[in-house]
């Protein structure tokens, strides 16, 4: 009967054993994962898939330019003539031709009013900051080239006061400040004129701003060179 009864408290131990090790198996297969990974790992996919499109695009966008050399290939005028166009179009969208088109002139002049007692002179005199603020409203009006006093403004063009001149791409100005741009010339106007615009309000400091619609603006292209110090190009399936 002892013997009996060491041999089930044995099994009994055994048992135990194999439990616990089968327990320790079975949670150790699975793992909680957070909400927040699981909405991180779901915007990974999407962001994956939308640059997949993307390069399915890039790539239909390059088949159709392929097809158009291998059509024209055997014409060397004819691919000359289509590499050309498509040089033109690059100049045109990055500032490097003489553009022209309806649009509107604008002269931004200080301020000839008196002064008030114990006004600041500068309150009637443009600023770097004035014609900053004048370019962003143009741009957000649509319009598709702007020059400064002859100077074309492109992405890296800049604008900063230099003593009582205003630097623009290296070149030094002083008032009157000329700009034309190529838009539509209603959308101009009222981006500059209507009421609570930075326009209207470099009016009520007394500063001139005139603004003249017409219907052939001539812009100058961008005549500086450009240095890249630090852009550098990437190659298709690079990463």
């Amino acid at each position: 009967m002892k013997f009996r009864s060491i041999l089930f408290f044995l099994f009994c131990v055994i048992v135990g054993l194999l439990i616990s090790i089968q327990s320790r198996i079975i949670t150790g297969t699975f793992l909680y994962v957070s909400p927040k990974v699981i909405q991180d790992y779901d915007a990974s996919i999407k962001s994956e898939k939308t640059e997949i499109e993307k390069l399915k695009t890039l790539i239909s966008e390059k088949e159709e330019k392929i097809k158009e050399y291998e059509a024209i290939s055997g014409k060397g005028d004819d691919i000359v003539a289509s590499m050309q166009q498509e040089l033109d179009r690059l100049k045109l969208m990055s500032g490097y031709k003489d553009v022209q088109g309806e649009g509107a002139l604008i002269i931004l002049d200080d301020g000839t009013r008196e002064l008030y007692e114990y006004e600041d002179p500068n309150d009637i005199i443009v600023h770097d900051i004035d014609l900053l603020m004048i370019l962003n409203d143009l741009k957000i009006a649509g319009v598709e080239a702007i020059s400064i006093n002859g100077q074309r403004v492109i992405n890296n063009t800049e604008v900063n006061c230099s003593g009582h001149s205003v630097r623009i791409n290296n070149q030094f100005f002083a008032q009157p400040f000329i700009i034309k741009a190529v838009g539509d010339p209603v959308i101009i106007e009222s981006a500059l004129s209507a009421p609570g615009t930075y326009g209207e309000l470099l009016r009520e400091y007394g500063l001139i701003l005139d603004i003249y619609k017409s219907i052939n603006i001539r812009i100058p292209k961008y005549s500086e060179a450009v240095d890249y110090k630090f852009l550098k190009t990437i190659e298709e399936g690079e990463v």
